[in-house]
């Protein structure tokens, strides 16, 4: 499948293909994707924004009790996904934004321990 340049919003959760005419300013990343790769990034932002609005949902009953571990579950479901998105835009994008998101230093992001080295190997 051939290959699209898009500019990708993390914050406002966009994908816009980089021909429209719109600011590139307002774009943190830019990404080479196909038709699949790019419906995989827009379905990420979708799950993104369901954890978000359960989390809103959550926030507007701030004095309902809720068991520690329950708050930290959603919590880090939504770091989870946050974590998959910059993953998913650092295995598609171009040279500068795979640099740009390893300077961010998320070195917890899923597969991800430091991109440019190989696995360590396990010594039995």
């Amino acid at each position: 499948m051939p290959k699209t340049t898009y500019w990708v919003s993390v914050g406002r959760q966009e994908i816009v293909p980089a021909g429209e005419a719109v600011i590139r300013e307002n774009y943190e990343f830019e990404i080479r994707a196909d038709e699949a790769e790019h419906l995989q990034l827009q379905e990420q932002f979708q799950a993104m924004k369901l954890v978000d609005k359960q989390l809103i949902n959550r926030a507007r009953t701030p004095y309902e009790a809720f068991p520690e571990k329950d708050q930290d579950m959603k919590n880090r479901s939504y770091d989870e996904q946050l974590k998959n998105i910059y993953f998913l835009i650092h295995r598609l994008g171009t040279k500068e934004t795979r640099q740009h998101i390893e300077r961010m230093n998320l070195r917890d992001l899923p597969h991800y321990q430091n991109i440019n080295s190989k696995p360590e190997q396990v010594k039995t």
